[in-house]
């Protein structure tokens, strides 16, 4: 943001000499920057990225192996990945604008590096070049308005925001680091002037590419738009153009980015979990609204006019949206089956609500919902108490934090793009610590102020939480995969089987797929559920139930990870658990020999499935 909150105190540039210290010593405040990138990026996790492709998500995994699809001459608006539930397969919400750099830079390499080092490489930097590029506009929007020592420290608060760095981390190839890079812009660009053409233009062409690599970020950029909105109902003219541009660009760039990456056969399809004529309405309606108001700017005079106007048009913008696609009011999950919902969703980290946090992982939920908050909340105060100038970013900044807090207690997931601000209002308060401690303050608003600036920093939470953790309490949601069994050297002993069609736990679906040549049942997708309810259920359930599920999804083998919990797991009571437990057995099972590997499989011998069919 160009301006974040108010901060009384001098910046270092205009300390005297008497009161320097050593933050005011840009190389410190550079080596701090880098052992804060040190711990993030630790060399062993970069060399299980280029060695072993070692990913840190299941979506992670089946990215590369969309890119690799495209690569092997998969069509550009062919979305559907074939290995799983063939032979129809199961499409993929994502877009083709991640897929398109990655492909790109691999294919440039293979020539000179070879296929497997130059996806390892390409994995591997793509994250930390994206963090790179996150940690310049931030240095760039503080600095301009605080100077380098807040800037420095803003980069320092980045690499301590919990989520953050993660979404950044090696092989971490996945979207949700590329949404974090446009809210930002978004953020930056509608922080400006509400007069600036030039920002708005900018505003609208994040947003745009956001809705287009995905919406995860809608509540983000639904309130970025109202910010806009609000400029001009408060100021008239004067904030018409930076509207009207806004919303023009945003309603264009998105239709281009639509045709670019959408199959022309799916242009009138709506899809609730993909940019799509719904949500394309939604941008059109709203440039409509900006036209409306260049052409009768005369009679829209005074804010309360201008309100009217904007609510008027708002309810026949959502109305046809309502009646266009009523079911995208209710999420891309409606198909999902309860038991499904319980089994799988409800275990999905991102999709936990606050209090499932608060009681599997306490310290990681006070490690993210904490420092949000309070940033939040000292936004909030500047944007009340601060200077004239800096209220329009410090209102736009607080919007972002404490929506992203309240959303965050239904979706752990709100949190990812809300934590992209934490580090803009947290390396200010730094400085201002630094120098207030310094200063002739009063000992309670010294300690005060920087209890609150150690706050901001999720390690300090954790410590904090220490005391009172006792024994790590039972997750509900244990990792079904298990502790290596994804890896490549773990799959290596599939790869060599003959090629078929394996029910495995859905998480490891991915990992199947990159590392072997094999189809599988089941991936973690919403729109793969089929196959959802085949592991589920069959994974879960008794000897008829799995013997069911895999002769109706023709599954030739069976492949489960060796128990790595004990028998308080419910999943223990299962037939497949009990199969590689080795307390039970089945005549129409094949037990393979997997040496090396934490992996159990069998062939499939069911009537009508012989080996490889």
């Amino acid at each position: 943001m160009r301006a974040t909150y108010r901060l009384p105190a001098p910046s270092c540039a205009e300390s005297s000499s008497a009161d320097r210290s050593a933050f005011d010593n840009p190389a410190i405040l550079w080596l701090l920057v880098v052992l804060g990138l040190y711990t993030l990026y630790p060399l062993a996790d970069f060399r299980a990225a280029v060695e072993h492709l070692r990913l840190p998500d299941s979506d992670d995994a089946m990215r590369l192996v969309q890119i690799r699809d495209l690569l092997a001459g998969q069509g550009w608006f062919d979305m559907v990945q074939h290995r799983l539930m063939p032979p129809g397969g199961a499409s993929m919400h994502w877009s083709r604008l991640v897929d398109a750099p990655l492909a790109g830079l691999i294919g440039l390499a293979t020539p000179w590096l070879g296929r497997p080092m130059a996806e390892g490489l390409v994995v591997a930097l793509w994250p930390p070049t994206l963090f790179a590029v996150y940690l310049l506009i931030v240095y760039r929007a503080v600095r301009s308005r605080f100077g380098v020592r807040p800037a420095l420290l803003s980069l320092f608060a980045a690499t301590q925001v919990a989520g953050l760095g993660t979404l950044f981390a090696f092989g971490r190839i996945d979207h949700h680091n590329v949404q974090v890079l446009l809210v930002l812009l978004l953020g930056c660009a509608l922080a400006e002037s509400g007069r600036s053409v030039r920002a708005a233009v900018v505003g609208g062409l994040a947003t745009a590419a956001s809705l287009a690599v995905g919406l995860e970020a809608l509540p983000v950029i639904v309130i970025g738009g109202l910010f806009v909105l609000g400029g001009w109902i408060v100021a008239g003219r004067t904030s018409l153009p930076a509207f009207r541009a806004f919303t023009l660009t945003l309603a264009g760039a998105s239709l281009g980015l639509f045709l670019i990456q959408t199959n022309p056969a799916l242009w009138a399809t709506t899809q609730c979990d993909a940019l799509s004529p719904p949500w394309l309405w939604l941008t059109v309606g709203s440039a409509a609204v900006a036209s409306g108001a260049t052409v009768l700017a005369a009679r829209l005079g005074t804010p309360l006019r201008r309100a009217g106007f904007a609510t008027a048009c708002g309810v026949v913008v959502v109305a046809v949206f309502v009646s266009f696609a009523p079911r995208c009011l209710s999420g891309p999950f409606q198909g999902l089956p309860a038991f499904v919902r319980t089994e799988w969703l409800d275990r999905v980290r991102e999709m936990q609500s606050s209090r499932s946090l608060l009681a599997t992982l306490p310290d990681v939920a006070l490690a993210c919902y904490g420092p949000l908050l309070l940033a939040g909340l000292v936004a909030a105060h500047a944007a009340l108490r601060g200077r004239p100038e800096v209220r329009r970013a410090a209102a736009l900044t607080a919007a972002f934090l404490l929506s992203g807090f309240v959303l965050a207690q239904f979706q752990f997931r709100s949190l990812y793009m809300a934590a992209a601000f934490i580090p803009p209002v947290a390396g200010p308060l730094f400085s201002h610590t630094v120098t207030l401690l310094r200063g002739p303050a009063p000992a309670w608003r010294r300690i005060a102020t920087a209890s609150l600036a150690c706050l901001l920093i999720a390690q300090v939470w954790m410590l904090l939480h220490a005391p009172f953790s006792g024994s790590a309490p039972e997750s509900a949601a244990p990792a079904p995969a298990g502790p290596g069994c994804g890896t490549d050297r773990s799959l290596a002993a599939l790869d060599i089987l003959p090629s078929g069609l394996i029910l495995a736990d859905q998480d490891l679906g991915p990992s199947i797929l990159l590392h072997s040549h094999h189809g599988v049942v089941a991936a973690p997708y919403h729109r793969a559920i089929t196959g959802l309810i085949a592991a589920v259920e069959g994974l879960s359930g008794d000897e008829a139930t799995l013997k069911r599920t895999l002769a109706t999804s023709g599954a030739t083998y069976l492949v489960v990870c060796a128990p790595g919990t004990t028998s308080k797991d419910p999943a223990m009571a299962s037939f497949a658990r009990r199969l590689a437990e080795g307390t039970a057995t089945a005549p129409w099972l094949e037990r393979l020999p997997l040496a090396g590997t934490p992996l159990a499989a069998w062939r499939v011998r069911l009537a009508g499935q012989g080996p490889g069919a």
